[in-house]
């Protein structure tokens, strides 16, 4: 069962990072940049 769950996780996940890529309203920002870069990318998107 848990090897099921992991299966399935991985799946899930993928259909995800497939989704995000064709949503072209999707602005990818880096958790460990700093706050800065990523506020800058944020304002960009939105202008």
């Amino acid at each position: 069962m848990i090897e099921k769950i992991k299966m399935e996780t991985r799946r899930y996940a993928k259909r995800q990072i497939t989704w995000f890529k064709k949503n072209k309203d999707t602005y990818w920002i880096n958790g460990q940049d700093k706050i800065e870069k990523n506020i800058d990318i944020i304002l960009q998107a939105i202008e």
